[in-house]
């Protein structure tokens, strides 16, 4: 029993060493890293498991097993962020043999069959997570998101309208920030409100592809009211505000971009097109002014 607890505690140093490193690898973006020390852990934890399984410890064997299901499913992400869609369908759906009542491994199953354009499997995946988990203002997101691409932008405007009226339930779902960016507030007192920019976000989609601006403008505020920092919406926000000549406000879309993506090129054009159209209309005004 002895030789065996010291077998145990070796692999599980190991488990927990590949598994942080699998975590800080996602996190920076380096998938191929991820998923090589991810599928460590996976492993690692299976041996264990098997281990207490031979020597009659079922509980703890189970437990171990718990482990090795939350791994594959981080490995399973690793592959969707890899574009590597069929790997990643075949580690979700392990992962769901292994726990089918699990509401996040149905939400993955969506997301991957929606990046293989299967649509309708997608919603009836994103569906059965619902019926696990309603009130899921994520997975009511993703659905809606799935709509839009299958070009229903009324029925995606109603799923996410569905999604935004759902309270959250999970801390996660949460945003506890100061509003360092706004198109209009100036309160700097820090909001705690739902983090739902992603929701914002795909509505100015929808209204961008029906070519209804002010809504989709608003719907850009929205969700940089919720996440200063949502990427996508400060581009978007961005083109629509020049778009109708707001370069100032444009400008200031751009730069913040810019401090969350150094060197990006597109904010960098879009900074420098603001500046020009500034200095442009500073020029006539003082010429007016002569």
């Amino acid at each position: 029993m002895a030789k065996m607890a010291k077998t145990l505690k070796t692999l599980e140093k190991s488990a927990e060493e590949s598994s942080g490193k699998g975590r800080v690898f996602f996190e920076m973006g380096k998938y191929e890293e991820a998923l090589q020390a991810y599928g460590e852990a996976a492993e690692t934890w299976k041996e264990m498991a098997d281990l207490l399984f031979e020597n009659g410890k079922e509980e703890s064997a189970n437990n171990l097993l718990g482990k090795v299901f939350k791994t594959e499913s981080c490995r399973g992400m690793a592959f969707f962020k890899l574009g590597n869609y069929e790997e990643a369908l075949e580690v979700v759906d392990k992962a769901l043999d292994l726990n089918p009542e699990s509401p996040t491994e149905w939400s993955n199953r969506g997301f991957v069959l929606s990046a293989l354009g299967r649509n309708e499997e997608a919603l009836e995946a994103f569906d059965k997570a619902l019926s696990l988990d309603p009130g899921s203002p994520k997975t009511m997101t993703s659905k809606g998101v799935v709509y839009f691409r299958m070009g229903l932008p009324e029925k995606a405007l109603e799923t996410f309208d569905e999604a935004l009226a759902m309270e959250p339930k999970k801390a996660s779902d949460w945003a506890c920030k100061l509003p360092r960016f706004s198109f209009f507030s100036r309160n700097k007192a820090p909001l705690m409100r739902p983090d739902n920019a992603e929701t914002w976000y795909w509505k100015g989609q929808v209204f961008t592809e029906l070519e209804d601006k002010e809504k989709a403008l608003d719907a850009y505020k929205h969700a940089l009211e919720s996440d200063p920092d949502h990427l996508n919406s400060l581009f978007r926000g961005g083109e629509l505000l020049c778009e109708i000549g707001e370069y100032k406000e444009a400008f200031k879309c751009y730069v913040r971009a810019l401090k969350l993506s150094p060197g990006n090129e597109a904010a960098k054009e879009g900074k420098e097109l603001c500046e020009e159209k500034i200095n442009a209309k500073l020029e006539d005004e003082n010429k007016g002014e002569k």
